[in-house]
């Protein structure tokens, strides 16, 4: 089966995560994310893929620091949730309930229920039209010890996999509405 060019993301699995900023006041600002990946693998570096504009990207620009947080089942609902356009004045993490700690290396908090962590800094930013690549150097890494058996995940990350992440995030939204 042939594919049409823009379909090629049926394909390919991309992890859940939700990314989190600050903004220059320190208002800790949450997005999930789809399109993430290490860069050149023994490389300590992580891109990220952003529309234009989001304020994830816009505090990322400001601040020059975030955290990629991979998302699992404990969290996956509340975390869909991040998605929906709040001011930003308004901490996402909060509104939704996701419960956060401080990072280690940066200003924005970490999702205490993620799978891991990847805390980063700004490295560099590749614009198009309407998108913005992130690389972000990574300065601290982790797995959440509640998910850990043996040294390992216990359990593998959410994955979103299109269409079926657009079916439920529109379950999600529904579900948003009635909050």
């Amino acid at each position: 089966m042939e594919l049409r060019p823009d379909q090629f993301k049926m394909m390919l699995p991309l992890p859940v995560t939700v990314i989190t900023t600050v903004d220059g006041k320190g208002v800790a600002n949450a997005a999930p994310y789809g399109c993430v990946m290490p860069v050149l693998r023994p490389l300590d570096l992580v891109a990220l893929a952003s529309a234009l504009p989001r304020h994830t990207l816009h505090n990322i620009r400001e601040t020059k620091e975030f955290v990629i947080n991979v998302i699992g089942e404990p969290s996956f609902e509340k975390a869909m949730l991040t998605a929906r356009n709040y001011p930003p004045e308004v901490d996402e993490l909060k509104k939704v309930g996701l419960e956060t700690s401080p990072s280690k290396t940066v200003s924005p908090p970490r999702v205490d229920d993620a799978l891991g962590w990847i805390e980063a800094v700004l490295e560099r930013e590749i614009t198009g039209r309407d998108y913005a690549v992130v690389i972000g150097k990574v300065l601290c890494a982790g797995m959440n010890d509640r998910h850990c058996r043996g040294g390992r995940l216990a359990e593998p990350p959410a994955l979103m996999l299109s269409p079926y992440y657009h079916l439920l995030g529109g379950r999600i939204g529904d579900a948003r509405e009635t909050m």
